[in-house]
């Protein structure tokens, strides 16, 4: 009887293994894979099982998202357009492909196709953070040079999320621009309150307004405050120049 019940059980196992093996083989497994990767930044084995999931079912539209995201990344905006623009022929619904695809037509400067394809997201019932979209509405209209815009689709965002860090930041930048410089380090300051973590780049704005309006003190301090938040080379260069002029 205890000869026969340890048979059973490796029976078991082995169904169990051939299960997992089986699972592993999916096109959605290995999507699933490739989406990892992407998120730790490992673009050229994501971009590897991306390709070999739709190899195995073309019309994976999780995949090939995720192929346009990578080409957006490495800046290869054609390519990442083709892939979104088969995203939304498969699911209309997949609402992030509109967002991604506006952002690859404002890095090419086509700037109504870019505003088409965010206003599609932004208004969308299925989009489950629209806020997303009026961040990148709001980006291009500064862009653009339109500030009343870009503070109005702020606010539209704002309407949706009033805890979205990004939008206080972009509603800084308009301030800024418009010479309001006491509403601009107000904005900062909120986007700034939000987050767990500072942001290193409204910091480098709100110290840009404080030396604007001649407070050397406060500047100073908020590039203090960046400095040791940052560890890009470049930026901490950037940074000790900025440091560096108003010390003299």
């Amino acid at each position: 009887m205890k000869k026969q019940v340890i048979t059973l059980m490796i029976l078991l196992l082995l169904v169990i293994g051939c299960g997992k093996k089986k699972r592993i083989n999916t096109p959605e497994y290995i999507m699933n894979q490739g989406l990892f990767f992407i998120n730790e930044g490992k673009y050229k084995i994501a971009e590897s099982k991306l390709k070999l999931a739709l190899k195995k079912k073309p019309d994976l539209v999780g995949a090939l998202n995720g192929l346009g995201i990578i080409y957006l990344t490495k800046r290869e905006f054609e390519k990442s357009i083709k892939y979104f623009k088969k995203v939304i022929l498969l699911n209309p619904q997949y609402i992030d492909a509109y967002n991604y695809l506006g952002i690859a037509y404002t890095e090419l400067k086509k700037y109504n196709l870019a505003k088409e394809n965010f206003l599609i997201a932004a208004t969308s019932e299925y989009y489950r953070n629209p806020e997303n979209a009026y961040v990148n509405l709001a980006k291009l209209e500064i862009l653009r040079k339109n500030f009343k815009a870009a503070l109005r689709y702020i606010e539209k965002g704002l309407s949706h999320n009033k805890s979205f860090a990004p939008l206080y930041n972009l509603k800084g930048i308009v301030y800024e621009n418009l010479k309001m410089y006491s509403e601009a380090i107000d904005n900062y300051k909120k986007s700034l309150s939000i987050l767990t973590e500072p942001d290193i780049y409204t910091l480098l704005n709100m110290a840009r307004t404080y030396t604007k309006i001649g407070d050397r003190e406060s500047a100073l301090n908020i590039y203090e405050k960046a400095l040791s938040v940052t560890k890009d080379q470049k930026l901490r260069t950037m940074i000790i120049k900025k440091m560096n002029e108003l010390e003299k």
